[in-house]
């Protein structure tokens, strides 16, 4: 397989499109509404599972133990992930209507940060006076996606035992496919649920097509530009038309994704300096909040306000990564080898 590849770009343009999605939202700012006619953070989850499941899948098969494998999917969601749980926490104190000693007392952010260290955030999404005036009281809503993405990383050595026992992966990731399509119908059109229909395994769909295309990418390389244009079609048919194809729309998404991922060589070296998608995506969300808390948004331009949102994520998202995403991964470590990539 070809190791030159544009993921952390699709990671990046996938990341802020979610990040502009939110601020359009969050702001509740009519002067920013506009980047709704650009931007939608559902696809930016999507095409994070889609990634996710193609290069979770090529790190399980290039590790040499499940226990590896799973010390390193730790090490590269949990140093973060509890850092802003924590960051926001003891920060977001100096904006809460409560005075410290109340705001520390309170049984309320004490539930916040046990419900969120076990990543059920929607269990106590809010602070003690904290955005109660915003759209939504949550610090970080963004943060719902860690559970599902851990556990995708929990189900991917049982989906790999089930292909080494049937020795038909297209069988073991379609019936999961299928289940996955069945489920979203389920809670999305008959309960009326969409927020439950985006758990897992509601967008299991895209994690087992990533899977599926890492297995198959030899074959998928070979014919990139028959699946690239179908999937272009379905893709178009699905937006444009809304012809919800709902049972193949998840393939084609996916397979745009990857063919893309192997094909713009322009965007290869795009990382060089720095993996910094996810801390744009786990710092962007409580950003928004404090500005629209603090009524930046209608006391100052609202579209400088949104660069600043911008400027100041990012300078959170190049902490995260040289402070402590970097210094968990083993591929920056002298002792990495390889195989273990």
């Amino acid at each position: 397989m070809n190791n030159k590849n544009c993921f952390d770009f699709l990671r990046f343009f996938f990341a802020i499109n979610i990040l502009l999605c939110h601020l359009a939202e969050l702001s509740q700012n009519k002067s920013l509404f506009f980047l709704y006619n650009w931007t939608n953070a559902s696809y930016g989850v999507k095409g994070f599972f889609v990634i996710s499941g193609f290069l979770v899948a090529k790190s399980y098969v290039n590790t040499v133990s499940l226990k590896k494998y799973f010390i390193k999917r730790a090490k590269r969601i949990l140093p973060a992930y509890i850092v802003v749980i924590l960051l926001a926490t003891v920060f977001l104190a100096f904006f809460s209507v409560f005075i410290p000693s109340n705001y520390f007392s309170d049984i309320g952010l004490y539930k916040y940060l046990g419900w969120n260290f076990i990543f059920l955030n929607f269990m106590h999404p809010c602070l003690p006076g904290l955005f109660d005036s915003n759209l939504m009281c949550d610090v970080n809503g963004a943060l719902w996606t860690i559970k599902v993405e851990e556990g995708f990383y929990l189900i991917l050595p049982l989906i790999f035992y089930a292909i080494k026992k049937i020795k038909k992966a297209f069988v073991v990731l379609g019936c999961l496919y299928l289940f996955s399509i069945l489920y979203w119908f389920v809670m999305d059109c008959y309960f009326n649920n969409p927020l439950l229909a985006k758990q897992l395994p509601g967008y299991l769909s895209y994690f087992v097509i990533g899977i599926l295309l890492f297995l198959k990418f030899d074959y998928v390389m070979l014919y990139k530009k028959k699946f690239f244009a179908w999937s272009i079609l379905f893709v178009i048919l699905a937006y444009f038309i809304r012809f919800k194809i709902e049972l193949f729309y998840p393939a084609a998404f996916g397979t745009i994704v990857i063919i893309s991922a192997y094909n713009f060589p322009f965007f290869n070296n795009f990382g060089k300096y720095g993996d910094f998608t996810y801390g744009i995506y786990i710092y962007h969300f409580p950003i928004i909040q404090v500005f629209r808390h603090s009524n930046l948004f209608e006391k100052y331009n609202p579209i400088l306000m949104g660069c600043c949102v911008i400027l100041i994520t990012f300078l959170c998202a190049i902490f995260s990564w040289f402070a402590i995403e970097k210094r968990f991964l083993d591929r920056y470590k002298k002792d990495y080898k390889p195989v273990l990539a």
